[in-house]
């Protein structure tokens, strides 16, 4: 399967490298095969939602707002492929040298109505420390897998030079706009389209209050310091081209301290379509046991619950 379409392969890396110090992002639309992104799709819907399941699935975020595939390393072979891809790792040595990790990974959809603050990644959520500011070069791969009309990524142009002056990492809509308007590049693009970017400069998700906005992005964040990560899960079957250099990236035997982003509970989960299915077929199944036999055998069937449910 191919990842990358032949218009991509054909950028070299030290071009993509010069806009991304340059101008702190770097955006091609078409990078991705459309079979590429239909595997990811399918891989996505068979984790669904995670609700006592056994095994590697979403959750929802901010009140129902987002919805994130975290460990996307344990569910899909094809995201595997595509982080670990020597295009990827040819940038990264470009731009890191020798040393790199993977810091954090994710599938994840914004919905209508979300209003993301300005900020940076160039922080990290230590599990003893809390937030934690770094120092470290970053970089962030987006990749859209639905075309992007509306509530698309935003960055502001060189804010990457001057972020590291400060320590914080969240700007107000009133600051940016008083002192970087004329600096804010948007990036509405076609599913397919991939954005590098570094880590540092400022960006945020453009707001929208249209509600049946969807946009579904894949993001993975790469950093020089090797020392730090968000525990990686990998699924073992996915590890064809294991190699000294794949084991540092994905970082082999090193402290996985960080917290997983996002820290969701049931109380994050809404009450939308898919959940609301999913409850009322749970308090189906547990009536039934209280309902004779004849008239339960029905109703399983009606509702599509098997019948050790």
């Amino acid at each position: 399967m191919k990842i990358f379409t032949d218009e991509f392969l054909k950028i070299e890396n030290s071009n993509i490298v010069n806009q991304v110090r340059d101008r702190g992002f770097f955006m091609f639309e078409n990078a991705l095969t459309p079979e590429f992104i239909k595997n990811i799709e399918t891989d996505v819907k068979k984790a669904d939602l995670s609700l006592n399941k056994n095994n590697v699935a979403g959750v929802y975020f901010t009140h129902g707002n987002q919805f994130f595939l975290t460990h996307m390393l344990a569910a899909s072979k094809s995201f595997y492929n595509y982080c670990t891809n020597l295009k990827v790792i040819g940038f990264c040595k470009e731009i890191f040298g020798n040393m790199f990790r993977l810091k954090a990974l994710r599938y994840y959809e914004n919905f209508g109505g979300q209003h993301m603050q300005w900020h940076t990644d160039n922080r990290r959520y230590d599990k003893e420390q809390g937030e934690t500011h770094t120092s470290a070069p970053g970089i962030i791969f987006l990749a859209y897998l639905s075309d992007v009309n509306d509530g698309e990524f935003q960055y502001i142009q060189k804010s990457h030079i001057w972020s590291g002056d400060n320590t914080h990492h969240d700007y107000s809509v009133e600051y940016v706009d008083n002192n970087y308007k004329k600096d804010i590049v948007g990036f509405k693009g076609k599913k397919g389209t991939i954005l590098i970017y570094n880590s540092w400069g400022v960006h945020r998700a453009k707001p929208t209050n249209n509600k049946d906005f969807v946009r579904k992005t894949l993001f993975f964040q790469v950093e020089k310091d090797t020392s730090h990560s968000e525990p990686i899960i990998v699924n073992a079957e996915f590890l064809n081209n294991l190699s000294e250099e794949v084991k540092m990236f994905l970082g082999f035997g090193k402290k996985a301290n960080n917290s997983v982003y996002p820290n969701t509970d049931i109380y994050t989960m809404p009450l939308n379509k898919k959940t609301f299915r999913i409850f009322s077929k749970w308090l189906i199944s547990r009536m039934v046991l209280y309902i004779p036999g004849f008239l339960r055998k029905r109703i399983r069937k009606i509702y599509n619950i098997p019948s050790n449910k």
